[in-house]
């Protein structure tokens, strides 16, 4: 039991540090997914955590359940080459060609690996804050005001005034 805590313990750093790294690659996010669906559907696995159970659209969460299938297969049709190197899908000039592959593999449109991309570069980016803030490189504050969303800048900016931060020579 021991050797799979410290091997658990491992995996964790090492994902924490890709996550840092913005190195996260499809294997990284297979090997996720795969871990979340032994654990159980969605709805069972929300339930878990506190404050979630009842609150969420059980239609939604199949929805979500769909698209990770659909992911997961989309995955399954990148060469390992593609699956361990991500910009050779996101900014390569030959992508179109593989995006056309991996439809056709996957059962998809382009559209819909085209949008998996643009998850899955937002959900990278968004893995390495969260890592910066796990690791004490940055506090939440500093996260959300780096963020797109104006609504998170203004709340961020909201949180400042009340700690008092920032207001000049004094």
């Amino acid at each position: 039991m021991r050797t799979i805590s410290l091997r658990s313990a491992q995996e964790m750093e090492d994902m924490n540090t890709k996550m840092l790294m913005e190195t996260f690659n499809f294997e990284d996010f297979q090997k996720q997914s795969e871990t979340l669906s032994k654990m159980g559907s969605l709805g069972k696995i929300a339930s878990m955590i506190p404050g979630m159970g009842g609150g969420l659209d059980p239609e939604k969460l199949a929805d979500a359940e769909i698209r990770l299938r659909k992911h997961g297969a989309m995955i399954q049709s990148m060469k390992k080459k593609e699956r361990l190197d991500p910009d050779l899908l996101i900014k390569d000039a030959g992508a179109g060609v593989r995006l056309a592959r991996i439809a056709r593999g996957s059962g998809t449109s382009i559209e819909q690996v085209e949008s998996f991309l643009e998850e899955f570069v937002k959900m990278r980016g968004l893995m390495k804050k969260m890592a910066r803030i796990s690791n004490g490189d940055d506090t939440e504050e500093d996260v959300m005001a780096n963020m797109g969303n104006r609504q998170q800048r203004r709340m961020a900016k909201k949180q400042k005034k009340k700690r008092g931060g920032g207001g000049g020579f004094g």
